[in-house]
């Protein structure tokens, strides 16, 4: 996890946000909520949005996405591979190839379709980390996709303990491996340095030994290869443990709950400034931690580990809705391409005709879903550009996605303009509602600003405008929208929110 400790110029309090004429209650910041804790907001949605508070939207929102049904998984996904003949499936390389790349497809529709809660999914992903071209197993990928969104607004610690003895995560990690007399540390350490204290925080090389003793004995395939694990008691060390001071015949849920009981106010510490680093800027100093990462943290134990909560605090916040928090965070590959298409609101035509080319590219772009690159997740933020993606993204965006739209109805370019600028003749405040519904706030200049017009303006003679004849009706004014939009997309100042 990298940190700026370089000093955070936001000094908004977490105290809830008030609507001001200084920072009103507006489709700017709407739009900053959604960028921020799902994949943007479709123009139509912006007016139900304003006509609330932004407590009650904020927790409108929330509630929604935990009330939302469960994925309904394909019935592969819950068989074990003995079963696949009797079931009209094959157990072969070919056919788990392909149902990864379902997983996958799934997962990425929910990030489309269930923003919020999709987000929420990813954040734990690239935190509770499996990867599965380790373990290699369709069925346990996607059974670990459901844990994490089953979990995401849930309660820390008892995802904690589901986690630990999901599939995917025990041959990710090596639990499968963890018998007595010959430990495994690998969970073990992670549990402690990635997924709960942050690295070398509040443990020793000893609590990691000590701990993968308690956590041996789930290494029993109740039905042949890759099939659900069980605790196999003669696998289990059974003689006295010492972690964290406490001494016994510890075991798995022993671990849980030494662990949250000695370390909370760490555990605390360490997701509360994950969310922020994610949710709000990746700069954090101390002046941060003490205004808000802190009482955050306050709440989480408070609240005996419930995430919603401290969600609603975090986003409800005067800090959250700062100028100082926009504009800070570099989009991930998923976030660049689905914000865009959700931003817009177009029909881009069915998602199984595009699920393969959002995947494919996201992986280019360095976000294979289900694969983060290491343990650590990926590091986001500035890793994401380097010289060649910062020029390729925005081409994949005006060269495939818009394409697939204007392939599904030119006319729904023109019908986005008449609708955010008010049918308005005025190619300024057109080009200025196209600029903010994709870039919200404004963070290009005034140059890059006057570029985009005359890109507008540039496939109709000059006098048209002059003479006030040109309006959003003229034969060209969809192609124009196209044109401005992959303008604004190739902007550096594009790559954040």
């Amino acid at each position: 996890m990298k940190t700026n400790y370089l000093l955070s110029c936001n000094i908004s309090p977490l105290v809830t946000y008030v609507p001001n004429a200084e920072n009103p209650w507006n489709a700017a910041n709407v739009r900053h909520l959604h960028n921020r804790l799902g994949f943007g907001i479709a123009p139509s949605q912006i007016e139900n949005a304003l006509s609330k508070s932004p407590s009650a939207y904020v927790d409108e929102i929330i509630d929604a996405a935990i009330s939302l049904p469960p994925t309904t998984p394909p019935d592969w996904a819950l068989l074990d591979p003995a079963d696949y003949a009797a079931n009209g499936y094959t157990y072969g390389e070919d056919e788990n190839d392909e149902f990864v790349n379902e997983t996958q497809y799934v997962f990425i529709k929910e990030l489309m379709d269930n923003g919020i809660r999709g987000r929420l999914t990813l954040f734990w992903h690239n935190i509770l980390v499996t990867r599965v071209s380790e373990y290699r197993f369709a069925g346990y990928a996607f059974r670990y996709f459901l844990a994490l969104q089953r979990h995401s607004f849930g309660n820390f610690k008892t995802f904690i303990r589901e986690i630990g003895l999901d599939e995917a995560m025990l041959k990710f990690l090596n639990g499968f491996d963890n018998v007595v007399g010959h430990p495994n540390e690998n969970y073990a350490r992670e549990l402690y340095e990635l997924f709960t204290l942050g690295e070398g925080n509040g443990y020793t090389e000893d609590d990691i030994v000590e701990t993968s003793r308690a956590l041996t004995g789930y290494n029993e395939l109740t039905n042949g290869e890759n099939s659900r694990i069980e605790f196999l008691e003669e696998n289990f060390d059974a003689e006295p443990k010492t972690i964290f001071g406490q001494t016994g015949n510890w075991g798995y849920d022993d671990v849980i709950n030494i662990l949250f009981e000695q370390k909370s106010d760490l555990i605390a510490k360490y997701i509360c400034e994950r969310l922020y680093i994610d949710f709000v800027s990746p700069e954090v100093d101390e002046s941060i931690r003490a205004l808000i990462i802190n009482p955050l943290a306050s709440q989480f134990i408070a609240s005996n580990f419930e995430i919603a909560p401290i969600l609603k605090t975090l986003f409800k916040s005067a800090h959250f809705f700062d100028k100082n928090a926009k504009n800070v965070i570099i989009k991930s590959p998923l976030d660049f391409i689905i914000q865009f298409m959700t931003s817009t609101g177009f029909n881009f035509g069915s998602y199984d005709l595009n699920k393969q080319s959002i995947k494919n590219m996201s992986r280019i772009f360095d976000q294979d879903i289900l694969n983060p690159p290491t343990v650590a997740g990926w590091e986001g933020d500035r890793d994401w550009l380097n010289s060649g993606t910062i020029m390729f993204r925005p081409a994949y965006l005006s060269e495939d996605v818009m394409q697939w739209a204007w392939d599904q109805d030119e006319e729904q370019f023109r019908q986005f303009a008449i609708t955010i600028s008010g049918n308005s003749n005025n190619p300024e405040v057109i080009s200025t509602a196209i600029f903010e519904a994709l870039m919200n706030e404004i963070p290009y200049t005034q140059d890059d600003f006057d570029i985009g017009v005359d890109v507008f303006k540039s496939r109709v003679p000059s006098n048209y405008f002059e003479q006030n004849i040109w309006t959003l009706d003229f034969e060209t004014a969809a192609l124009q929208v196209r044109d401005l939009m992959a303008y604004i997309v190739s902007l550096p100042d594009y790559q954040i929110k």
